[in-house]
């Protein structure tokens, strides 16, 4: 996602991630070094607090983003998966807002996804998996909502088919408007 969100500002600002350092007696080297700084800074500033700390001695931005990659971008890595699925079903509304606790949510999954995608190939499976899916974060959205919307919760489950976390998602939003 941080490449597209680079490579979306500028394709001179992406090259940061995948070249080094030009030789400082190029006249272009006073510009190349002032975009290199807009891209360290932007990824210092879009990643964990926890870990930005310790990643603020790399020299320039593609050394910062190749330890980023070696150290975090673990692609199919099972413990990440397995934090991932925790952090989902530990995450509680605890009286923030219906969005603020939604984007969260959403965010958590949007990892998942991203690192575990649907695996079928069959059209069947793949519909299958996707309803499993579905399912899954439907039951993690309304386990984590707070207590006040236990009723609104019921009547959810009650619903056949059961409809998306997204959809259940605008029920809840429109009730709590009410």
């Amino acid at each position: 996602m941080i490449r597209v969100a680079i490579g979306g500002k500028s394709k001179a600002l992406l090259s940061h991630l995948t070249s080094d350092r030009p030789s400082q007696d190029k006249q272009s080297y006073e510009q190349w070094e002032q975009e290199d700084l807009i891209v360290f800074s932007w990824l210092i500033q879009n990643i964990e607090p926890t870990i930005a700390g310790n990643l603020t001695e790399y020299p320039i931005a593609k050394m910062l983003w190749d330890a980023l990659v070696v150290t975090y971008s673990s692609g199919r890595d099972k413990l990440q998966t397995f934090n991932l699925h925790v952090r989902a079903n530990d995450i509680k509304q605890n009286d923030s807002t219906l969005e603020e606790f939604w984007i969260t949510l959403e965010g958590v999954w949007g990892e998942i996804d991203r690192i575990n995608p649907n695996p079928m190939k069959c059209p069947d499976d793949i519909k299958t998996y996707a309803r499993i899916r579905s399912e899954q974060k439907l039951f993690q959205f309304l386990n984590a909502l707070d207590q006040k919307y236990e009723s609104i919760k019921r009547e959810i489950l009650r619903l056949e088919p059961l409809p998306s976390a997204e959809a259940a998602y605008a029920t809840v939003r429109k009730e709590a408007a009410h």
